[in-house]
């Protein structure tokens, strides 16, 4: 059990509730410890641990400690549904945090028991299930929003391309029609072009060739930043003019602006969440309560921390908003009624009710520097419109 436990708190009143006792509530974590993207999702944890160790230095919630135990899915849906299931069934837990790529192997099995799921929504599923909680739909909500159009427009591009990978037969090119629908929406006409998330030199030089016969000056990522990193380093290299880049992925991390510095300056990532560059009260609690409750990770200022602290903000929500003698349905019908959740300021106020399994309208911009040694905020709340 994890969830840096509070000793001598005060009991709170019996609950006949699956994975609830007089002192504690019981959550069941389910990421990749293993497999495709185990690394990436290492400081998910910590962030968990974060915020579950703040709340409970604070007393809990309505008088209980949060525990929760963690499974390891191997990003594979038949083991997620395995693994959720047993936690469910045997490990007794009231709801459960979904931090895998592979969260659809248990989404029909939770739905029908009406467990509360909190987590990160990177398959369409999260749009059908109304137990199902996440923060930020990015391009797997319904529909399309012109945010990304209206972002280039203003940022003086007038013709993109769009690099998509296409190995990836389901996410990439999703991702790169969302942007092919938003550009439209602006007025900004653009085209795609498949290779790999690594471009290969041909595939670099075939993408520049298309920029220079359409007379782009946008390249519009949908693979990873160092992917497009090579491919914008490559293009200023060879002296093709590019006004505007960007990235449907997180923002380059060190290690990349160290690589290649100035020649990504302006390369632009956008989230759902408030930056972390973004002096605030509600960064500083973060980080405060990171090297508090979450040592272990010596660098707080990455994605998957802040996201695993939020999804963790929301469960906690969940069982505030559930009351004193929390139900599974109590904590779903509470927290779906929640209208301006915006997890203390760290992200855009979003509606659980009114928003759910929309794509969001509001996005906060962030680009390399023109030095390209660090990440500067563009724009924390830049808003669209949804189409259709």
């Amino acid at each position: 059990m994890s969830g840096c436990r509070q000793d001598n708190v005060p009991q709170a009143a019996p609950c006949d509730t699956p994975g609830v006792t007089g002192q504690e509530i019981a959550a069941g974590l389910v990421y990749p410890d293993s497999g495709l993207g185990a690394d990436i999702f290492t400081p998910l944890r910590a962030g968990v641990d974060a915020r579950f160790g703040a709340a409970n230095a604070a007393g809990g919630v309505h008088g209980r400690q949060i525990t929760y135990e963690t499974r390891n899915d191997q990003a594979q849906a038949a083991v997620n549904r395995a693994v959720s299931q047993k936690l469910i069934e045997e490990g007794d837990v009231f709801g459960i945090l979904q931090a895998s790529v592979a969260s659809s192997g248990s989404a029909d099995y939770l739905a029908e028991r009406g467990v509360p799921v909190v987590g990160l929504a990177v398959e369409k599923v999260w749009t059908r299930y109304r137990n199902m909680f996440t923060f930020g739909y990015s391009f797997t909500g319904d529909g399309a929003v012109d945010t990304f159009g209206r972002f280039v427009q203003e940022q003086g591009g007038t013709r993109a391309l769009i690099f998509y990978n296409a190995l990836d037969a389901t996410v990439s090119p999703q991702i790169a029609q969302q942007f092919t629908t938003s550009l439209a929406a602006a007025g900004i006409r653009s085209s795609s072009i498949g290779g790999d998330n690594d471009p290969s030199p041909d595939q670099i030089e075939a993408l520049e060739q298309r920029m220079r016969a359409e007379g782009a000056d946008t390249i519009v990522g949908a693979i990873g930043a160092e992917g497009l990193a090579e491919i914008v380093t490559a293009l200023r290299r060879n002296g093709l003019p590019v006004k505007v880049v960007l990235s449907g992925s997180q923002a380059p991390s060190r290690e990349l602006l160290a690589q290649y510095g100035s020649s990504i300056a302006g390369l632009t990532t956008f989230t759902s969440y408030r930056p972390l560059e973004l002096n605030s009260p509600a960064i500083d609690a973060y980080r405060t309560n990171m090297a508090r409750f979450a040592p272990e990770l010596q660098d707080a200022n990455q994605t998957l921390a802040l996201v695993g602290y939020i999804v963790a903000d929301i469960f906690v929500r969940g069982l505030q908003e559930a009351g004193a003698c929390p139900t599974r349905q109590s904590f779903i019908d509470g927290l779906r009624a929640v209208k301006s959740y915006d997890a203390g300021g760290l992200l855009n106020a979003i509606d659980f009710g009114a928003d759910f399994g929309k794509l969001e309208e509001c996005y906060s911009f962030t680009q390399v520097n023109a030095a390209g040694d660090r990440i500067e905020v563009v724009n924390p709340n830049f808003c669209g419109r949804r189409l259709g």
